[in-house]
């Protein structure tokens, strides 16, 4: 055989070679790169092929996900509608390159099974996860509710060992502290339970010094908690308490509570190292002292955002400060149900991200998005926000 007749045979061997197609990958590879990609493009690329559908359709996707640190912010709402028992959830979703002008698209997901509207309180999330704890208001119950925010489904968890209406809750070292909503008397063992996130059980508070803050709460009046810097912090009356979860001690940090515990703070969030609170009316403000010594400071560079004619932050009502990915993301209603007799459909938001300056003495705000959200209901009366990375 000559070599003139090899070389068509070796040209059409190559021909009928197919080049690598990302199809033929191995399971493991393609699941790498999909998991890379945003979670907003996953509903498109379902439709790709049934290999895309069913690796996108996985759990272990998200498993990835979380491995190689390619998880995004989430943002829940609960929409409270006229003459409906239990919240309306929605999820809001950034849209990749802020290709549409709303920025962020409303989605409707199931609700849970219950038939009421849970107090936001009540309610905590721990990374895809969101646990709804205990009953509302005038219905105490033991129950626990858990979303999967991967799959937008519900189950059951563990019930705690005290029912309870509207307890407060909250997240520290992948645990959930859950206090009050019972008789302190009545249950004085149980009156704080922890839940255990990694094992789903319950077990009660220990720690010393726990009977004189429980004679003090007997006759003092409590109803703010939060978590700073590995401690979580409470008001009861006029004094402030924490709890040190690394050796199990309470202590009294103030005689006087700060001036987060004060009525005109409404909402607040930590992001990195310091803390951030709306105040009445439409200031954002900053902290990143410890909380013996805090010092309060107006976040600066926000004027135009909180004074514009009809989307300003201090028109609005129903403030909510969330951590979106190390940014701010604040959520105000339009329309304030005081002064405005029709209930909202549309919600306000503002992505803002901080920058120190002059050494940390100051925090300026740049504001990245002003957007209003639209949600297909006719009108709601309160809502609720959570956040969740996936």
């Amino acid at each position: 055989m000559t070599s003139q007749e090899v070389e068509p045979t070796q040209k059409n061997k190559r021909v009928r070679e197919s080049p690598s197609t990302f199809s033929s990958l191995p399971d493991e590879i393609a699941e790498n790169i999909l998991a890379r990609v945003s979670r907003w493009q996953y509903p498109s690329l379902s439709l790709v092929s049934k290999k895309f559908h069913s690796l996108l359709s996985s759990m272990e996707i998200y498993k990835t996900r979380s491995q190689i640190g390619a998880q995004e912010t989430c943002v829940y709402v609960l929409l409270e509608l006229p003459d409906h028992p239990c919240a309306s959830w929605f999820s809001l979703w950034t849209k990749p390159n802020n290709q549409d002008s709303s920025g962020m698209s409303v989605v409707p997901i199931p609700s849970p099974p219950t038939d009421y509207f849970p107090g936001l309180r009540s309610m905590k999330t721990f990374g895809s996860y969101m646990n709804i704890i205990g009953g509302p208001y005038k219905e105490p119950s033991s129950s626990v509710w858990i979303f999967d925010c991967r799959s937008h489904t519900w189950r059951d968890g563990p019930n705690m060992s005290v029912t309870r209406k509207s307890p407060h809750t909250v997240l520290l070292d992948e645990k959930i502290y859950v206090m009050g909503g019972c008789d302190i008397d009545k249950y004085y063992a149980n009156w704080i339970e922890v839940f255990d996130l990694k094992t789903e059980s319950w077990t009660a508070l220990p720690g010393p010094d726990v009977d004189e803050l429980f004679k003090h709460l007997r006759i003092s009046r409590w109803d703010k908690v939060y978590v700073f810097e590995g401690k979580f912090y409470f008001k009861a009356g006029v004094k402030e308490y924490s709890y040190e979860p690394k050796d199990g001690t309470w202590k009294l940090v103030k005689e006087i509570s700060s001036f987060l515990f004060d009525n005109s703070v409404w909402t607040w969030c930590e992001i990195g190292k310091i803390i951030c609170c709306y105040t009445h009316p439409g200031y954002l403000m900053w902290s990143a002292s410890e909380i013996e010594g805090r010092v309060w400071r107006e976040i600066k560079g926000l004027e135009e955002l909180r004074e514009h004619p009809t989307r300003g932050l201090k028109h609005g009502y129903t403030f909510t400060l969330l951590d979106c990915g190390g940014q701010i993301l604040v959520l105000w209603d339009l329309k304030c149900p005081f002064t405005s007799p029709t209930q909202s459909d549309k919600i306000g938001y503002a992505k803002i991200s901080l920058e120190p300056r002059y050494n940390g003495r100051e925090v300026w705000g740049n504001v990245e998005c002003v957007h209003v959200l639209t949600f297909p209901v006719e009108s709601y009366g309160w809502s609720s926000c959570l956040t969740a990375f996936v």
